[in-house]
């Protein structure tokens, strides 16, 4: 399925796209103690997402559905959308492999995300992965997943890439 479509179906099953998004300061983590590279984006305006209650008794904490200005994204899905940007294409790679370096090239980008609704006892399967033997994950709880689905850098990061490219090239 092309990009178009697959958020137009997200769209029309319920999710929600923030445009224009404006990315303030990016963090890099490990998703749930694995190797895998995750990145937690704060944005200048909130969007929907799961909010904590706190912990019960048991120490079990709890969401609800309400408005966030953090998402977590992973590297791979970022590359991804980066990978159809003419002048950071080339960078991808390099950037994926060495991760920190999202931290700079994403700071003051403005981004289009999807927020894509969850309901607890679904099995899930990423409506980007083009593998008919894709994993299916099974949340037990509500959760609302982040699609980042376009991206215009900075003037900086644009700048800082081109300096990437000389480098790359020798000169």
């Amino acid at each position: 399925m092309e990009t178009k479509e697959i958020i137009s179906t997200m769209l029309k099953n319920g999710a929600t796209m923030f445009k224009d998004v404006t990315v303030k300061n990016v963090t890099l983590g490990n998703y749930q103690n694995s190797e895998q590279h995750r990145l937690s984006l704060t944005l200048d305006k909130e969007v929907d997402g799961m909010v904590a209650n706190g912990a019960d008794a048991d120490g079990v904490v709890t969401y609800t559905q309400g408005k966030t200005n953090v998402v977590f994204t992973s590297v791979y899905s970022i590359g991804a959308v980066l990978k159809d940007d003419e002048d950071a294409a080339f960078a991808v790679n390099t950037l994926t492999d060495s991760p920190k370096g999202y931290q700079v090239v994403l700071s003051r980008a403005k981004v289009d995300i999807i927020c894509e609704k969850v309901k607890g006892g679904t099995d899930y399967k990423n409506p980007w992965s083009s593998r008919v033997d894709a994993n299916v994950t099974h949340f037990d709880h509500d959760t609302i997943l982040f699609h980042v689905v376009n991206i215009k850098l900075s003037d900086r990061a644009r700048m800082l890439l081109d300096r990437m490219a000389m480098q790359m090239l020798g000169l």
